[in-house]
């Protein structure tokens, strides 16, 4: 896993604050997975609220009303900024 900058306000997704809305600054994958996690409507710009993230299992994200399962490898290729700002 890459090493996170403190100083730098683009965070992966699993170490946003739980409960908190985020916004998706950008997706580090493969089109393959961008275009996966597009249509789960998970792209730049848009808000998201991390529900849960425990131990290596699954991290479950909130976007608008729907709740999406994500894989931690899958993941950690989504960045987020509190204030939209990567």
């Amino acid at each position: 896993m890459a090493e996170i900058k403190r100083d730098s306000p683009e965070i992966p997704l699993p170490f946003a604050p739980f409960g908190k809305d985020v916004i998706v600054t950008r997706l580090a994958g493969g089109e393959g997975m961008k275009r996966r996690l597009m249509d789960m409507a998970i792209y730049p710009g848009v808000r998201v609220k991390l529900v849960s993230s425990f131990g290596r299992g699954r991290v479950v994200v909130q976007v608008g009303e729907a709740r999406f399962a994500l894989g931690r490898g899958i993941a950690y290729r989504i960045m987020v900024s509190e204030n939209g700002n990567g």
